[in-house]
């Protein structure tokens, strides 16, 4: 193994694991190992398992290197001046902090901003069915993950009434700022939360990789890279898509690229290394194949997951927050809500999923298709006869949920890492309750 202390790959020795860790293969969470060899080949479905035991290498290590070399409580506050005025600003800086903002103040070559702009577009023109996306195909179906969803369940931040709205809404706010036009240019809000949510899942890391209860041969690494590919890739992006293309707004070749483009930018700055990155739609496809066949199908923590967010979307009252649209919103009982979620997250995230996440079916699941010949119809009207400007449309919309996602007193933009940290550290004792062990 190499000890180079420049970019990770599925060979690099991530730092704080065991001497022993088994090999991703061999992990508790992976299945159907040869069947995806015999299907997609055992270089490329070795090279994504080995991910399961790296994670963001320089990151992680410019974390360590300030919490252990900052003054008492000022690390974080040295990381934020970095992000917000660059590396150069920072005295004294560790080689790690150097290595990191190196990295990601360096543009990759293959990164196009008119590009980046147009799948922010082609990715907001739709206006409240991507936020449905989001929050049914994307979000919601994400908790099938087995491996990902440890750390969630550990701190028990999407589990307990008080903070599953605030989690929500994060995640929300985080990828309306990402995707949003521009906003992972470096002075942007969607870069600075991007970078936020990198210090976090560090935090996150740093913490498991020294908890008694976190399950080495079982999990892997804690935020492993594998599992980001799957969020920025399969989650918000091709499920996204093919979330948009069920219900009739369609995306030419050209818009999916786009989109897929910009979603690996934001996942490079996440943290996410060249060599397990998608580079573009075919290759997204392939990855998610591949991660979906390995994933251990979903447990008792992920569905408590799932029946905590969907419980929250269904009963909670937020003036400007309402993920299906206003006048079905005010008109439904809560009983009525939670029946129509599941129908939709079964037309949008599909029967295998929702087997595993043991969604209930039913008859609503058909409004998707049954409403797909109109909005297509409306989608090319709208375009193709009214040229109704796409840009606008999709400004408008972020405009619409920015007001939804807008700071209130006393709210942080994104999960504070600290309160994270105690989070799972008070809680990870009960995750053996939750999973059922």
């Amino acid at each position: 193994m190499t000890t180079n202390p420049g970019l990770p790959h599925a060979e690099f020795k991530a730092a704080d694991t065991p001497a022993d860790l088994k090999p991703g293969r061999l992990l508790g969470r992976t299945v159907n190992y040869e069947q995806a060899v015999g299907k997609f080949g055992r270089k490329t479905v070795e090279h994504i398992a080995a991910h399961y035991n790296v994670g963001d290498e320089l990151g992680y290590r410019a974390y360590v290197a300030l919490r252990e070399k900052a003054p008492k409580g000022s690390a974080k506050e040295t990381f934020d001046e970095a992000v917000a005025q660059g590396i150069g600003a920072v005295p004294d800086p560790p080689a790690e902090l150097v290595a990191l903002f190196e990295h990601v103040d360096q543009v990759p070559d293959w990164v196009d901003w008119d590009q980046l702009r147009r799948g922010s577009i082609a990715y907001w023109r739709a206006g409240k069915l991507v936020v449905m996306g989001l929050a049914y195909a994307a979000i919601g179906a994400g908790f099938r993950t087995y491996g990902g969803s440890r750390e969630l369940v550990m701190s028990r931040r999407l589990i307990e009434p008080d903070q599953v709205g605030r989690r929500l809404i994060e995640t929300l706010r985080w990828a309306a700022n990402a995707s949003k036009p521009d906003g992972m240019r470096r002075s942007s809000d969607g870069f600075r939360i991007t970078m936020q949510v990198r210090w976090i899942h560090a935090a996150v890391r740093y913490h498991c990789s020294r908890d008694k209860h976190w399950d080495w041969d079982d999990w892997g690494i804690s935020v492993d890279n594998t599992d980001a590919v799957y969020t920025m890739g399969t989650l918000f992006a091709e499920s996204v898509i093919r979330a948009l293309d069920t219900v009739g707004v369609r995306l030419s070749a050209r818009e999916r690229e786009d989109v897929v483009a910009l979603w690996r930018y934001v996942g490079h700055v996440m943290g996410i290394p060249e060599d397990i990155n998608f580079t573009d739609w075919a290759d997204l496809q392939r990855k998610s194949a591949i991660i979906r066949m390995l994933e251990h199908p979903a447990d008792d923590g992920c569905r408590t997951l799932l029946d905590s967010l969907v419980t929250y979307m269904c009963e909670a009252e937020i003036e400007g927050f309402q993920i299906l649209p206003a006048f079905l919103d005010a008109r439904l009982t809560q009983e009525k809500k939670r029946t129509l979620t599941n129908g939709l997250m079964r037309a949008w995230a599909g029967d295998e999923i929702c087997d595993q996440l043991a969604v209930p079916d039913n008859k609503l699941r058909y409004l998707v298709p049954a409403a797909k010949p109109f909005v297509t119809v409306y989608d090319k009207v709208t375009r193709k006869i009214l040229k109704q400007d796409d840009e606008a449309k999709a400004l408008r919309a972020l405009r619409e949920f920015g007001v939804a996602l807008t700071l209130h007193d006393g709210e942080t933009e994104v999960a504070d890492p600290d309160d994270v940290v105690r989070g799972l550290a008070r809680n990870s004792g009960s995750t053996g309750e939750i999973l059922g062990r």
